[in-house]
């Protein structure tokens, strides 16, 4: 019966709605027979086409051009879905800590999307248009298969945009390009060097750098790449795990289930898919009239070549690295030398060290701790200098907030001092808070909660939460809010990083955004910065896809000696985060106005203005459709909120990139 429902609907034309179209968008869209035909301006004076089969026997993409050039001929976009169940903790609102891969919760299925084409809905806004065409399916999940282009871009976006009404339902993504290919080349992640294959076989798993992988063709290439951030659900490795695949007569993408080789025991938890909201798996396509190593130049500009783009007056900064440079020092294995270069190479100034998390001996009351933490000051002084300046600091996890509330764990922290202080988290009975002890000097003793808090006073330290509501901080900062060391300017916060992933979302983070939010309505004004909370650390890595940073506007550049200029400006909340691609130059409030100055790679999408009076938070969003690729403006938008006390601002792109500010005191 449905075999023949399919044959049916093959032999018949879908509908096309073009009532939601305009041209005057740029992008031409017409139909030509059983065919849409798509043309637009891609840059330069530069012209991208492609052609939509409505033919529902035939590959999708009749032709694919650049230049007026054909690229390619009769491809076929694939989708293959990886279901798994999701784990279910009462207590814990998101989840980290889980394996779908495994089996344990449900079963594992692997689905081909199959797109019955019945109708294509056409429309425009600003400068970009997309066409949609529905049904597409994949085991549980269907909805429709959308592609987005946008006037002066030499690339389009596809997504399978689908949704389930299954719950606890955890899933992956492959999406490739089918047809018939000769050659497909990318640029290795591990020797730097390009590879070109001849496609053949069941298609393999590939390392490559910057994400992209391209197939040849006479008149030049047609690339694929991910959303550089959004496409990688968190994991404690930033290991590439062959993110791109290369088989006969298909190229593309995918995810591995299990985390590659020498990972499998780690925690891969996989994307999040709510029941009745539709996930939005992306990927990207480019269309070039030059060779693989051009193309890639060009599609490199989009995230500054995986760079942090210097901004005058402001300093970048990164947070929670489990890279064990002490210990590794230690035990003659310095991993030092090698995450200074790859800190480096990507534009990044300040990092701020997570030691002794798994490793070295954090509970040990001195004789092996303060050797260890004596090494850290050395590795950190050793490896700074005038490009890179490395802070000591630790994930502490003892005594805030212990006993933890029935049902709930204490909650991680991070602590950070203004310059090399040594302190034990142990305390046994009779030894002194406070001591000095030779070849250390002062060294403090924290045996509890008050010892601690006393600790951060005296020595003008600041701490926060990390990766607050998920993994080991599910239940924080919410069950210490009420203590008198959160409300007290000696805890900042919290710390946001693109965790859990729910590609329902056109933002990243969202859990803590919407804590930043909660946060300023218990009572003080409280910040949130980018943390990578990552282990270990080369340059084969992709790291940049688990990447942001936190922009710093400092009075005075910090030293080895003295990096107090770090916390002031964290104290005063005198930073953006960002994945890199959006960048938030000025933010202000002035003549009921708000005002920003944005610059951008990838086009935007939305602009969101959050309000907040000291009771809740009003969310505003602002579209971005007229917007193009690589544009710096200073916006402003109303203030149309009498009652605000606060206001903050974040700005996202068509890739789901995107930056932040901290909230602004308005009165």
């Amino acid at each position: 019966m449905m075999l023949a429902l399919a044959v049916l609907l093959s032999l018949q034309d879908p509908a096309v709605d073009l009532s939601r179209y305009d041209p005057a968008c740029g992008v031409k869209i017409e139909r030509r027979d059983r065919a849409l035909r798509v043309e637009w301006p891609a840059g330069a004076g530069s012209t991208r086409a492609a052609t939509f089969s409505l033919d529902g026997a035939r590959p999708l993409l009749s032709s694919l051009e650049a230049d007026g050039q054909e690229l390619a001929r009769d491809v076929k976009p694939s989708y293959v879905v990886t279901t798994g169940a999701r784990v279910h903790r009462p207590n814990e609102r998101y989840i980290f800590f889980d394996k779908p891969a495994a089996g344990k919760n449900g079963p594992v299925a692997t689905h081909d999307a199959v797109l019955a084409l019945a109708s294509a809905r056409v429309e425009s806004a600003g400068a970009r248009a997309s066409i949609a065409f529905s049904t597409l399916s994949a085991g549980p999940f269907s909805g429709e298969l959308i592609f987005r282009f946008y006037a002066g871009s030499p690339f389009f976006r596809v997504e399978a945009a689908l949704g389930l009404e299954q719950t606890l339902v955890a899933y992956i993504y492959d999406f490739t390009l089918d047809g018939d290919w000769k050659s497909v080349a990318w640029k290795d992640n591990v020797g730097e060097q390009w590879t070109r294959v001849v496609p053949e076989g069941a298609p393999k798993p590939v390392g490559v750098r910057n994400r992209a992988i391209f197939a040849e063709t006479p008149a030049g290439c047609v690339g694929v790449f991910p959303p550089p951030h959004a496409f990688f659900f968190p994991r404690d490795h930033s290991v590439n795990f062959k993110f791109a695949q290369v088989g006969k007569n298909r190229f593309g993408l995918r995810q591995d289930p299990a985390g590659g080789p020498g990972h499998q025991g780690t925690y891969i938890p996989w994307f999040d898919a709510p029941a009745g909201k539709t996930q939005r798996m992306a990927a990207f396509v480019w269309l070039d009239g030059a060779k693989p190593e051009q193309a890639l130049e060009r599609l490199k500009a989009y995230t500054h070549g995986d760079a942090f783009k210097p901004v005058d007056g402001r300093f970048t900064f990164t947070s929670h690295w489990h890279v064990r440079l002490a210990m590794n020092e230690l035990a003659g294995k310095g991993a030092a030398a090698e995450a200074s270069h790859v800190f480096k190479g990507m534009g990044v100034n300040i990092v701020h060290l997570a030691e002794f998390h798994g490793d070295g001996n954090p509970n040990d009351p001195g004789p092996k701790r303060l050797p260890q933490m004596k090494k850290m000051f050395e590795v950190c002084r050793q490896y700074s200098d005038e490009r890179l300046l490395y802070l000591p600091g630790e994930e502490a996890n003892v005594h805030l907030n212990t006993p933890a509330p029935k049902g709930t764990h204490a909650g991680h922290w991070l602590y950070l001092f203004p310059k090399p202080v040594y302190l034990t988290l142990v305390r046994g009975e009779g030894v002194p808070f406070k001591e000095e002890i030779e070849g250390y000097g002062t060294v403090y003793h924290a045996g509890s909660e008050a010892d601690m808090v006393e600790i951060l006073r005296l020595e003008k330290g600041l701490g926060w939460t990390a990766h607050p509501r998920i993994k080991a901080s599910s239940a924080c900062p919410d069950s210490y809010k009420e203590k008198d060391w959160f409300k007290d300017d000696l805890w900042l916060g919290g710390a946001w990083k693109a965790m859990p992933a729910d590609l329902s979302e056109n933002r990243l983070g969202v859990r803590v955004l919407d804590l930043l939010d909660d946060m300023n309505t218990w009572g003080r004004r409280k910040q949130i910065l980018g943390e990578v909370d990552t282990f270990e650390l080369d340059r084969t890595h992709e790291l940049y896809g688990h990447m942001n940073v936190n922009y710093l506007k400092l009075e005075k550049r910090p030293t080895v000696d003295d990096w107090s200029p770090v916390l002031g400006a964290l104290r005063a909340g005198d930073f953006f985060t960002t994945t890199g691609e959006v960048l938030i130059h000025s933010f202000e409030v002035k003549d009921g106005k708000v005002r920003a100055d944005l610059e951008w790679t990838f086009p935007l999408s939305q602009v969101e203005i959050v309000t907040g009076d000291g009771k809740d938070a009003k969310r505003r969003t602002v579209p971005m459709a007229a917007t193009g690729e690589f544009g710096r403006q200073t916006f402003e938008w109303p203030l149309d909120r009498a009652d605000a006390t606060t206001v903050r601002l974040e700005a996202w792109d068509v890739a789901t990139n995107g930056a932040f500010t901290q909230p602004l005191k308005v009165r």
